[in-house]
């Protein structure tokens, strides 16, 4: 959708394209300017013939920035690796022309494995199940089935875990239709336990080099997520996979002293209704709130429905001629009421900001989570997957 289309809607998000560009060039400068290492003490395993590079995340139709026009983006500036949730986005992906590997993050069923391997898809593989039933389907179309493996070292989600990683991987390996190009981990706790984190990496440096060792050479090892890409000094090897901060947010305050990155996502509204309550009005159901004052409130078209929380009643703002608005009293499923006394001139139409900037102010993404005991990850998922996007250029 267009900037001049966005008048047929009455709340919408704007994803700001050159945002993108400009954090994935600020994060590609990141993984140039590191010396790719494993622990300390320890000689550095960067695989032959791989330099440093980007696994762009864009699971989740792109963290509810929209998949396929991210990936256009991305495409555009060189990207050559994208990660997605499942079979489902892979295959849209495809499906929508594009050529680049992609990496399914999830634990593929063993029924989807022939549409992974027509589709040139790359599945990550923790059970030997899976492995069996690729290998079939990649021998009936006569290729090789390129696979990453997963290694749990403390996630406790999907992945084989770490003591049983290296007989598997070596049982994997004997599959003559299955070619292993990576082998990853993933930080559960990066933001909270530096020491538990350096842990894991030892573990997947020790398990590598066990596997260099037998002959077992894999061409992409990695771990670090946007907290281990920017927040550790040594992080795994040769692949990064950073999602959030391609959007512009950050995994933990610290870090915006490190990279300067743009938030990508705005989120909208125009008010579709202005009137005076006067002192001791409820408002909303339960009126949870109730006029201390004569008030003027206005109602915006945005509510739990399209993803704006209902635990954000009576915590949140939103901006209005560049001034702070509380929300007040419950928000309802399409629609929230905003105190608007102290402004002038507010009126049907007069836009809201609800995610974003507007003249000297700002209501962020990680300013919402806190009022909604959440992450900043949950609120832009939430907003842009469930109202109509806007793209700039």
């Amino acid at each position: 959708m267009t900037l001049m289309e966005k008048t047929h809607y009455s709340a919408w998000a704007e994803v700001d394209l050159r945002a993108i560009r400009h954090n994935y060039r600020e994060l590609k400068k990141v993984v140039n300017l590191r010396t790719i290492e494993g622990p300390s003490q320890k000689r550095p395993l960067l695989r032959k013939g791989r330099s440093p590079g980007l696994l762009t995340v864009i699971k989740a139709d792109a963290y509810g920035h929209g998949m396929l026009k991210i990936a256009s983006t991305l495409d555009n500036l060189g990207v050559s690796f994208f990660g997605v949730s499942d079979v489902t986005e892979g295959v849209t992906l495809r499906k929508n022309g594009f050529k680049n590997a992609i990496l399914l993050f999830e634990s593929t069923l063993p029924s989807c494995a022939k549409e992974v391997v027509e589709y040139n898809l790359t599945p990550t593989v923790c059970t030997r199940t899976l492995a069996s039933s690729l290998n079939t389907y990649a021998k009936a179309l006569s290729r090789k089935a390129d696979i990453h493996i997963k290694i749990d070292t403390g996630m406790g989600r999907l992945g084989i875990w770490y003591p049983e990683a290296y007989p598997f991987i070596r049982q994997i390996a004997k599959y003559d239709h299955l070619s292993i190009k990576g082998l990853y981990t993933h930080f559960p706790v990066a933001d909270t336990d530096k020491n538990y984190t350096k842990n894991q990496i030892d573990q997947l440096y020790d398990l590598v080099k066990k596997l260099d060792n037998e002959a077992v050479i894999i061409p992409y090892v990695h771990a670090a997520n946007s907290m281990g890409l920017v927040g550790y000094k040594s992080h795994i090897l040769n692949l990064s996979r950073p999602g959030l901060m391609l959007y512009g947010l950050y995994p933990a305050n610290f870090l915006k002293k490190r990279i300067k990155l743009d938030p990508a996502m705005s989120v909208k509204a125009k008010v579709i209704f202005v009137k005076k309550v006067i002192k001791g009005r409820g408002i909303s159901y339960g009126h949870t709130f109730v006029a201390e004052r004569d008030m003027m409130v206005a109602t915006l078209p945005i509510g739990y429905s399209n993803g704006y929380m209902r635990c954000l009643s009576n915590k949140s703002h939103v901006l209005i001629q560049g001034k702070r608005c509380p929300v007040i009293g419950n928000v309802t499923m399409d629609q929230i009421m905003i105190d608007v006394s102290r402004l002038k001139n507010v009126k049907i139409g007069s836009e809201a900001v609800i995610l974003g900037g507007q003249q000297k102010e700002m209501i962020t993404a990680d300013e919402l989570a806190r009022h909604a005991n959440t992450i900043n990850y949950e609120i832009v998922c939430s907003l842009g997957n469930l109202l109509p996007r806007v793209y700039l250029h």
